[in-house]
C-alpha cells in the first residue's frame, strides 16, 4: 500500500512510519518540518500545514489510505481545538484526493468510551485530559459525514517500550468494559494502525487497541 501519514513526527505517527515501511509499504510523511524525519528508503518527506486542503490532496494523491495520529501535547495551552479546526481540513482533502480508505488515531476515554472505562480511568479521562478529549469527541461527530471510507481507533494508554507479543484489536460495539488502566507500547499501537488501514471491513467502524487481558466481551459475567 501507499500510506500517508499525518502526524508523523509524533510518538505514535513515527512508529506509524517506521512499521508501514518494515513492511515493504510505500510512505509518505507530511510534515511541518522536514528536518524532524529521519530519510529511509520507501520514505517520501512532504511539508505542509494542516489548514492547507490543496497541500493535502496533492499528498493524498495515489494513496491507498491515510493514517491521521495528529494530537495535542498535554502541556498545550487552551483553548485546545487543533481537531475541530484542522480534521474538517483534512477530510475534504482526502475525499478530494479520493482516499480509500482513511483511519484516524483517537484514545480510549473519549465521548461515550468513557462509559466502558474503569472509575480509575474515568476519572483521569474527566480531568488530566478533559480538554484534549472533548476536542477529538466534538471534531469526531463529523466524520459519518464526510463521505469516506474511516475508521476511528482508539487505543488505550501508550508508552515507549519494546513491543508486546501480542494485542487485542475489537471493534467497540463487542467491548463491553476495559478494566483497569491497560498500557501498550506505541510500537504495537503502529502495528495495529497499519493492519487496520488495510482491513477495509472495517470502514465506518470505531476500534478499541488493548491488552490481549485489557478488555471484556459483551455479555461477560464480570461486565
Amino acid at each position: 500500500m501507499k500510506i500517508v501519514v499525518l502526524g508523523a513526527t509524533g510518538n505514535i505517527g513515527s512508529h506509524v512510519v517506521k512499521e508501514a515501511l518494515s513492511q515493504g509499504h510505500e510512505v509518505v510523511a507530511y510534515v511541518r518540518n522536514p528536518d524532524a524525519v529521519q530519510r529511509r528508503a520507501g520514505l517520501t518527506v512532504v511539508q505542509g500545514s494542516l489548514d492547507d486542503p490543496a497541500a493535502l490532496a496533492k499528498a493524498f494523491a495515489g494513496s491507498d489510505a491515510v493514517i491521521s495520529a495528529i494530537g495535542v501535547a498535554l502541556r498545550a495551552k487552551k483553548p485546545i481545538d487543533l481537531m475541530q479546526r484542522t480534521l474538517p481540513v483534512i477530510t475534504a482533502a482526502a475525499q478530494d484526493a479520493g482516499v480509500e480508505r482513511f483511519v484516524l488515531v483517537s484514545a480510549f476515554g473519549v465521548g461515550d468510551t468513557a462509559a466502558k472505562a474503569s472509575f480509575l480511568g474515568r476519572l483521569v479521562y474527566k480531568t488530566v485530559v478533559a480538554a484534549i478529549f472533548k476536542d477529538k469527541e466534538l471534531s469526531e461527530q463529523s466524520l459519518p459525514a464526510s463521505g469516506l471510507n474511516w475508521t476511528i481507533v482508539h487505543p488505550v494508554n501508550l508508552k515507549e517500550a519494546p513491543a508486546v507479543p501480542a494485542v487485542a484489536i475489537k471493534r467497540l460495539d463487542q467491548v463491553a468494559k476495559v478494566p483497569g488502566l491497560p498500557t501498550l507500547p506505541f510500537a504495537n499501537v503502529a502495528r495495529a494502525l497499519v493492519e487496520i488501514a488495510g482491513d477495509r471491513a472495517l470502514a465506518g467502524q470505531r476500534v478499541l487497541v488493548t491488552t490481549e487481558k485489557g478488555w471484556k466481551p459483551q455479555g461477560h459475567p464480570a461486565a
